[in-house]
């Protein structure tokens, strides 16, 4: 949601394979390595105010938020920042404070996410 300017060529382009669809602009994606500062750049100036895009690696979790009034921000999950990353989705997904403070448990309501979340907080833990 939010990627209306983002096209599957632009997708493709980087390198980026479309895993699967959610609608019209809802994608799944495998970004390789070597093109996530392209992908992320892409996001950045793409993405549609009012909406985010979360890159969920098996090392980091990065959300690049597009408020409303335009502006960017982009937060990699931690324990220092899991608070203020569920204020951002709740304020822009309307989801109460309550589930999306459980990150992992909100993020794995996507099936693309589950072993990589696991992955990520297997690796914290070590």
């Amino acid at each position: 949601m939010g990627a209306d300017g983002i096209t599957d060529d632009d997708l493709t382009n980087l390198g980026v394979k479309i895993l699967e669809r959610y609608g019209s602009t809802s994608r799944g994606l495998l970004v390789p390595a070597a093109s996530l500062s392209l992908y992320s750049a892409l996001v950045r100036e793409r993405l549609s105010a009012g909406f985010w895009n979360e890159i969920v690696g098996r090392q980091e979790i990065l959300f690049i938020f597009k408020l409303p009034d335009g502006t960017v921000r982009e937060v990699a999950l931690s324990e220092a920042t899991s608070s203020e990353i569920a204020a951002l989705c709740s304020s822009l997904n309307g989801d109460p404070i309550e589930q999306t403070s459980n990150l992992p448990r909100y993020l794995s309501g996507n099936p693309l996410y589950g072993e990589l979340i696991a992955a990520f907080y297997a690796s914290e833990s070590s």
